[in-house]
């Protein structure tokens, strides 16, 4: 099994984002991305998060209208060439495990729901913009821009 990679949401918008100071890093980086797709796996969570955000305007200056929104993310996931996974019924007990600690801070909820989504899809990297947010997720986390 390859040690697979993933990106999160962040990395997805800045990298879709021309305003932005991270587009050019990130914009290559999905780029290298592609010209390597089997070692990479997507979230369809982050997927539909990239989604959200693509129709955002606080976001995005000028957001995407749902079908170019829709055409992204449908790229991303079936012509790609990316892996892709998805939460799974299986997944709750090792959620809700986490979700349970009264540490565990509410507004990470989706974060560990990723996490634990990823890790059990066999990633080992995950690159994201907000590193402190997967600290406990049981793989590499990186952030490509900094």
């Amino acid at each position: 099994r390859r040690a697979m990679k993933s990106f999160d949401t962040s990395i997805l918008i800045y990298a879709s984002d021309e305003d932005c100071a991270e587009f050019a890093r990130t914009h290559a980086l999905v780029e290298k991305a592609l010209e390597a797709p089997l070692e990479w796996i997507l979230a369809d969570q982050v997927l539909f998060e990239f989604y959200k955000a693509l129709r955002n305007p606080r976001v995005f200056r000028n957001p995407l209208g749902a079908a170019e929104a829709m055409e992204r993310v449908r790229f991303l996931r079936e012509e790609a060439g990316f892996a892709h996974c998805a939460y799974e019924p299986d997944f709750f007990s090792e959620a809700a495990d986490v979700l349970g600690e009264e540490s565990f801070p509410y507004q990470r909820t989706h974060d560990c729901i990723l996490a634990v989504t990823l890790r059990n899809a066999g990633v080992k990297t995950l690159l994201t913009r907000n590193v402190k947010d997967f600290t406990d997720a049981g793989f590499e986390v990186l952030n490509p821009i900094d």
